[in-house]
């Protein structure tokens, strides 16, 4: 954190929203300002969190708890499975399936009505129902002429086009999920993501424009006043909450691009960045991180706390934890990374900061941390299992095994000697074949008895 005094900043208090965004427009003092006031923090919700309108009112009580004690920007994922069901609409618009495209988002749309509407009173269903369609029947008709760019494309995911629709979800679920907070009374403004993130034209796996995105930020009006009203000694008015959708972003020519997979955990670090957060929390429907797949393995193991550099492991391994490139935009200003169970406010998760003092490192189960879900090498068809490995002062280092081979571990942890089975045994936890090796779930209890 750095400060920067300017001469004439006493003379801009209190502050305006007219006075400080024509201050913000013509001074590069907003980077002292953003970084000067680290009070508010960037929460993220994903899909699984946002799947019915039960899942949303846990949402919005999280949002009404937290809102009173610290400022908050939101990013919401698509509503869960939107983004795969939109992934198959463009497949079939590329087959010349229109028909099968307009049913796809027919259903996608119903689900993200009978949510709103299912989260407020049915006396004000009237409103919020012509609204709602309104906004459905805009993108639907603009889905639809993506749609037909898209026929006989080679590769249709891989497109402008196919990153318009893709976007899609996030965009249907942050305006409407906007508009049902403000409903339930937490004042709020709905920001476009498209209109911040800036990025190359690497569609389906765009790269951000981290440069670019700071500027984005500084000269976006709602966040503007946001920042404004962060300066107010004491807040002299609740400050509404910016609500953005995540995993989608816009090329500098203007193209609409999306960040790949699990992009709206880097929509929030990216934004964290940019806005110099105090920190980042990511909710998700499991209690942080763990030691494995808990859907695979029920008896994965809670990690309190992993350090930058094991978390990236991890994702870099296999595991589906976080966007591999999650953590990149945090790591330089040591903004901590929280992973939270929607579902379960009271657990601790799981806190992603910088380097631990290793003197006071303490090992979560003897040297190892974590066996993250086996993945697939395209080249040979293998599975592959990544072991994060504490060494002796307290540092991590990340180890491979191929199926290919006959491992040999390290005779300190026990001096087991393994096969690995298929990619399918490993994820299904199952072994009713004799002639396979360990299964996943065997694998984990030898480290994690």
């Amino acid at each position: 954190m750095f400060h920067l005094f300017l001469p004439n900043l006493r003379d801009l208090k209190p502050f305006n929203d007219d006075s400080i965004y024509s201050f913000l427009q013509n001074s590069d003092a907003i980077v002292s300002v953003i970084h000067s006031f680290r009070r508010h923090t960037l929460v993220k919700f994903g899909g699984s969190s946002l799947a019915s309108s039960n899942a949303w009112q846990h949402v919005f009580d999280h949002i009404r708890r937290s809102h009173h004690n610290q400022p908050l920007i939101v990013v919401v994922s698509a509503v869960g499975k939107t983004t795969r069901a939109l992934v198959g609409c463009v497949h079939h618009a590329a087959q010349g399936r229109l028909d099968e495209v307009e049913q796809g988002l027919n259903e996608i749309w119903a689900t993200h009505k009978l949510i709103a509407l299912e989260c407020i009173q049915p006396e004000e269903w009237t409103a919020l129902e012509d609204w709602v369609d309104h906004l459905l029947s805009k993108l639907h008709q603009e889905a639809m002429q993506m749609a037909k760019e898209l026929l006989n494309h080679p590769s249709p995911v891989c497109s402008a086009h196919g990153d318009a629709i893709l976007s899609l979800g996030e965009r249907a679920t942050s305006q409407i999920f906007q508009k049902v907070l403000e409903n339930v009374g937490v004042p709020s403004v709905w920001v476009d993501a498209r209109e911040v993130i800036m990025t190359d034209e690497s569609f389906g796996a765009a790269k951000p424009n981290r440069a670019k995105i700071k500027d984005a930020m500084t000269q976006h009006h709602s966040l503007s006043s946001f920042w404004a009203t962060l300066q107010e000694q004491p807040p002299k008015r609740e400050i509404p909450v910016p609500v953005l959708g995540g995993f989608m972003g816009r090329s500098l020519p203007g193209s609409p691009t999306t960040l790949g997979f699990e992009g709206s955990d880097l929509t929030a670090t990216l934004l964290a960045e940019a806005s110099n957060a105090e920190r980042v929390t990511i909710f998700t429907d499991v209690n942080g991180i763990m030691t494995t797949d808990p859907r695979v393995v029920p008896n994965a193991k809670h990690i309190p706390t992993l350090t930058y550099d094991e978390a990236e492991d991890l994702a870099l391994g296999g595991a589906r934890v976080l966007h591999p490139q999650t953590l990149v935009p945090v790591v330089e200003q040591s903004i901590p990374v929280h992973v939270r169970n929607t579902f379960q406010p009271d657990h601790p998760g799981t806190i992603i900061g910088p380097q631990r003092d290793s003197s006071a490192h303490t090992p979560f189960v003897k040297e190892w941390k974590a066996v993250a879900m086996a993945v697939t090498n395209q080249a040979d068809d293998s599975s592959v299992l990544t072991f994060l490995h504490a060494t002796p002062d307290g540092q991590s280092q990340l180890r491979q095994w191929s199926e290919a081979y006959a491992l040999q571990l390290d005779v300190d942890v026990h001096g087991w000697h393994l096969h690995l089975p298929p990619l399918a045994a490993l994820k299904s936890g199952q072994n009713s074949d004799s002639s396979l090796p360990l299964s996943l779930q065997a694998i984990h209890d030898i480290f994690f008895p």
